[in-house]
């Protein structure tokens, strides 16, 4: 008779991958990134600032050893589009190499957070599928398509206008003027444009939404150097360099009292 067996728990599939291994002495030149939500998209959209976008890639933290750096950076509107990241939008900083426990705290992943857990594990899979099999790689990042909602009573008055906007139109051979009304859409009472020709209106919008629809849920990029973890991506800047670094009580308690003195 066959004795049914239990699926392996998040620790588990840890142990398994991670469980007993050395840390890494140099960096590997890869990232992976994928993301959290705090809920679930409409249509495939989601606000940014409920939309965390978390990446996986290896970390000097003192001569001949790296941490798994698992982060969580969420966006936030700013006056040119959206930011994501940032030293105040980092929601974790986690390492992966040190075994989750229950009611962790810092830099290790609270068994509580499943979700968290198991997206590092998926990510480190990605990493070490694409360095064994030598997949293809991106340059860079890629980040979601942003849409601007305004209230449908202002909507007459916004208009498109911006290079990004120009060369979709020279693309698919089409006048600027048509495409507003084209790509227009609806979600949640409110009328949506694509973010990259209407920033101009920024404030006037009511909500910036992330688009799901075509975003990869897991995908890896080439990390020469750590810069390549900052830049733009048309009207979205990308800052996955900043952090809050989450520091011991002892070392805060020390600083406070040197602060004090």
């Amino acid at each position: 008779m066959m004795i049914p067996t239990s699926e392996p728990t998040p620790l588990d599939q840890w142990r398994e991958r991670l469980g007993g291994r050395r840390r890494r002495a140099q960096p590997r030149p890869i990232a992976a990134l994928g993301y959290l939500t705090d809920c679930s998209p409409v249509d495939g959209l989601i606000e940014v600032e409920k939309l965390t976008l978390v990446l996986l890639h290896d970390e000097p933290i003192r001569f001949g050893q790296c941490a798994l750096r698992l982060a969580g950076h969420c966006g936030s509107r700013v006056p040119w589009g959206v930011r994501f990241g940032g030293h105040a939008h980092c929601r974790f900083a986690k390492d992966l190499m040190l075994q989750p426990v229950a009611g962790a705290q810092g830099y290790r992943i609270d068994l509580a957070n499943e979700e968290m857990l198991l997206l590092g594990l998926q990510l480190e899979r990605d990493l070490d599928r694409h360095l064994r099999f030598h997949k293809p790689l991106r340059d860079r990042p890629s980040l979601p398509k942003l849409w601007a909602g305004f209230p449908p009573e202002i909507t007459a008055g916004i208009t498109g206008d911006g290079p990004e906007m120009a060369a979709y139109a020279a693309r698919i051979g089409t006048e600027s003027k048509c495409l507003m009304e084209r790509l227009r859409r609806d979600c949640q009472d409110m009328t949506l444009f694509p973010l990259a020709w209407v920033s101009h209106h920024w404030q006037q919008a009511v909500a910036i939404f992330a688009d799901l629809t075509h975003f990869p849920k897991r995908q890896v990029f080439r990390l020469h150097e750590r810069d390549d973890l900052a830049g733009f991506h048309d009207v979205a800047e990308f800052d996955f360099l900043s952090r809050s670094d989450v520091k011991r009580p002892g070392v805060r308690r020390r600083r406070a009292v040197l602060a004090a003195a």
